[in-house]
């Protein structure tokens, strides 16, 4: 009988060792995952803000066209004030 106990005790202590080992490995291999999926949202954060900053550069020049289109507008409009002032004293 003590023969079949210790044997029993060794099978339960083998069977802890390995489900201990395989907790470990499993949680070395969760790890790497993690730290592979954050090195990716990295990269992505950096890509994302390079585009971001682009289309950010994009508005910029879009925004000082409208500017400069609104100023064209007022030379224009002020342009063709004086034209018809012009036309009003030489009445052609």
């Amino acid at each position: 009988m003590s023969l079949e106990l210790v044997i029993a005790g060794l099978a339960l202590f083998i069977t802890v060792i390995i489900n201990i080992v395989a907790v470990s490995f499993f949680a070395g291999i969760l790890k790497s995952n993690q730290d592979h999926q954050k090195e990716m949202l990295q990269l992505l954060k950096e890509d994302f803000q390079s585009h971001f900053t682009r289309l950010e550069q994009k508005q910029d020049k879009h925004n000082n066209l409208i500017e400069r289109m609104a100023s064209a507008e007022n030379s224009i409009k002020s342009a063709h004030h004086r034209i018809d002032d012009i036309k009003g004293i030489v009445k052609f």
